[in-house]
């Protein structure tokens, strides 16, 4: 429900048919094929997933096969499937047949915006052909790897990354774009608004001819990071490896603390990027060199920058200063939540010389690695995956830390509030002789990606490793489909959409009848989200009220408790009609009115589409606004603003979706009784589908949510769809 100023929002839920909502683990139980087009896609040749949007819904691959018309060469070429539609990306209006590969590169958070490398000429201003960076965005192709001063020597152009609303692009190249550039090694560049600028400089900058290498960024771009041997400000006056931050025209030298930053080279003190937070206001450093009071050993810490001041993560109170390596491995979002590798010894309960995960968070330090059977055998874990808010953490161990695994091979936990479970697991198995690994998380980490070679449920086969899933409703095997899935064959994870209900993989199985080939494809297995909806809300009933003018110039004040501004005397919204109340005319009062949603699930043992949605409008005793406020026999129109949330989202299968809000107008008329104490009866009994044909599908649960309910009246001519027309009535109550 929601609430505006046109007033309370009523909620009806449209159930065509009633069954129960799916979990957070609903199975993945439909298969699609994503490498195949209108013209090809059984051919002899591989296709390669290479990136999707965070919903999945656009899914990017590359392949030499023509899928589409427009290809008519032998080359690699980039293509997007979306909505059960594959288009080519790789083209532009000066080429894109020509002998020349194009390979992905990366794409916008949403997918609108995909970038690609290619040596092949594709707009006017590339005239050479070395390896340029191009951007296809609703069907217009652009090329990024270019600047005021160059873009068409012989350099090759490297893609670094894209922020996540596809507005700022990066790239390193040899060659000198604009005049700040003076040297002829790799170089960082931005390229956003069509402008092109240098991201690896500093005030100390002298172009020395020294690469700088891109590291990470914020995920809108504004804050990136790179690696460079080659002293940017005035604090760093060492030559080994420091990490810097460049935000809009300034850089920080990131890798320095109060106790070092600017080591001996000799004793290889490089600093490394590991990572930030998603605004990039937490950076995370790996470096072997003493940059904080507290460290007083010689192997690697992990260490984090944020608000210019330096700590180290990689401690414990029980250790964090002896000759073992700490290594970075996730964070939450928001940075506060911070998880490493080591085989350090850092808290009491760890008592085994193996490599563990801890997790740092408001300067405390946790064992992750463990759980009630066990946690110090001579087991190596490793940390994997972190949810966006770091709740819940997947990690790979042999060593079996529940009493359900009983074997000594890896396997896949999650751990959460202190609790370990069992991710490589099911119904058939998981204490086989086989390992399990983790390959990819929903940002929850509800959903759990592993391949295994054990057969964890009825429908596995073959030898070969599978793609299963781990999640509420138990273990899943993902790479199957109706013609295929026991076979030996591999299945390679690929990606996972944020929520993780669409998961591509790559197999040279055929798991569908449309795929004829031996060759290497991509698929797409997805599953709906629980669809939310209220217990009972299936008809909705509104009275009406004459509308009333709004005070916006009050001349009094209402009386006690109401103790508002009002305006004297009250104005009805329209000008052309009233009701029969005794403050009207002196008749009685006969005037009543309603509306009425009523859902009509249908029948879903018939071929027919009977589901629907009933609207009743009925009011009494209209009269116009007149001499002798005479019946009027015109038309009224009831509007309302709809809000639909469904699955019908437009792509292939369908999403879950709410749709920009409608109007759903429906005439009214109205005729006259004849009856000298009443005026006239508007009504009408009619669905939703005869206002708008197809608005309801039986089988599709639907929520409507209806704004402010209002019934206009005629105008001067009576007719509804003219213009002149007024607020006749509105929803609301009367108080004798």
């Amino acid at each position: 429900m929601r609430v505006s100023k046109a007033g309370v929002a009523a909620a009806l839920a449209v159930a065509a048919i009633v069954v129960p909502c799916g979990s957070a683990g609903a199975d993945h139980n439909t298969i699609e094929r994503i490498s195949t087009g209108p013209i090809g896609g059984n051919g002899t040749v591989s296709a390669t997933f290479r990136g999707a949007s965070a919903d999945g819904t656009r899914a990017v691959f590359q392949t030499s096969e023509k899928l589409v018309a427009a290809d008519t060469d032998s080359a690699t070429d980039v293509y997007e499937r979306a909505g059960g539609v594959t288009s080519l990306v790789s083209t532009g209006p000066a080429g894109g047949n020509g002998a020349f590969s194009a390979t992905y590169a990366g794409l916008s958070a949403t997918g609108a915006r995909v970038v690609f490398r290619t040596a092949e000429p594709l707009v006017a201003t590339d005239s050479d052909e070395a390896v340029d960076l191009y951007e296809r965005a609703a069907g217009v192709t652009t090329l990024i790897s270019t600047g005021s001063s160059g873009g068409n020597a012989d350099f090759n152009a490297i893609f670094n990354a894209i922020s996540e609303d596809g507005s700022r692009v990066f790239f390193s190249s040899d060659e000198r774009l604009i005049s700040a550039d003076n040297d002829n090694e790799s170089d960082i560049y931005q390229r956003t608004g069509g402008a092109t600028t240098l991201v690896s400089t500093g005030p100390a900058d002298a172009n020395l001819g020294v690469p700088a290498t891109f590291a990470g960024m914020s995920r809108d771009g504004t804050r990136v990071f790179f690696h460079s041997d080659e002293p940017l400000t005035s604090s760093d006056f060492d030559n080994t490896q420091d990490v810097y931050e460049r935000t809009g025209t300034t850089t920080t030298h990131v890798s320095i603390g109060p106790a070092g930053g600017n080591g001996n080279e000799d004793f290889d003190y490089d600093a490394a990027f590991e990572g930030a937070s998603a605004d990039g206001t937490r950076v995370w450093l790996y470096t072997d060199e003493v940059l904080t009071a507290d460290d007083t050993d010689v192997a690697g810490d992990v260490y984090q920058r944020a608000g210019g001041t330096l700590v180290r993560l990689s401690t414990g109170p029980a250790g964090g200063n002896g000759a073992q390596h700490a290594f970075f491995g996730g964070a939450s979002d928001d940075g506060t939540r911070v998880f490493f590798d080591t085989q350090e010894s850092l808290t009491a309960g760890d008592t085994d010389a193996a490599t563990d995960v801890y997790e740092r968070t408001g300067g405390t330090t946790t064992l992750v690695s463990t759980g009630p059977a066990g946690g110090n055998g001579a087991f190596f874990s490793s940390f994997q995956a972190v949810s966006s808010d770091g709740a819940r953490v997947i990690f790979h161990t042999a060593e079996p830390l529940v009493p359900g695994d009983s074997d000594s091979h890896q396997d896949v936990y999650r751990r959460e509030a202190g609790v370990t479970t069992l991710v490589s697991t099911g119904p058939a198995g998981g204490n086989g002789a086989f390992a399990a690994t983790f390959k990819g998380a929903s940002r929850d980490a509800w959903r759990v990606f592993f391949e295994t070679s054990e057969h964890l449920v009825a429908a596995a086969g073959g030898t070969f490793p599978d793609l299963y899933e781990r999640a509420q409703s138990g273990t899943t095997l993902l790479s199957t489909g109706p013609t295929g899935g026991a076979g030996n064959f591999f299945a390679f994870f690929a990606f996972a959409s944020a929520d993780g209900t669409r998961v591509f993989f790559e197999t040279a199985e055929a798991l569908g009848s449309g795929d004829a080939d031996s060759s290497q494809d991509t698929y797409m297995a997805s599953s709906a989200p629980g669809f939310v909806r209220p217990r009972v809300a299936t008809s909705l009933r509104l009275s009406l009220v004459p509308a009333a003018v709004a005070c916006t110039a009050p001349n009094r004040t209402h009386g006690p408790g109401l103790a508002f501004p009002s305006c004297s005397p009250p104005a009805q919204a329209s000008p052309h009609l009233t009701v029969g109340t005794p403050d009207a005319n002196g008749a009685v009062a006969n005037s009543s009115g309603s509306v009425r949603l009523q859902a009509l699930p249908g029948v879903a043992a018939t071929p027919a589409d009977e589901a629907d949605v009933r609207i009743v409008v009925a009011m009494t005793d209209v009269r116009r606004r007149t001499a002798g406020f005479p019946d009027y026999t015109g038309q009224l129109r009831l509007d309302f603003e709809l809000r639909i949330t469904d699955r019908s989202g437009g792509s292939t299968p369908a999403d879950l979706a709410t749709v920009a809000d409608l109007p759903f107008p429906v005439t009214v008329p109205c005729t006259a009784t004849g009856l000298p104490d009443e005026g006239s009866t508007c009504g009408i009994t009619t669905t939703a589908d005869a206002v708008a044909p197809g608005s309801v599908t039986e089988l599709k649960r639907t929520i409507w949510e209806a704004g402010r309910i209002a019934i206009w009246d005629g105008g001067a001519d009576g007719l509804a769809a003219t213009a002149g027309n007024s607020v006749f009535a509105t929803q609301g109550v009367f108080v004798p």
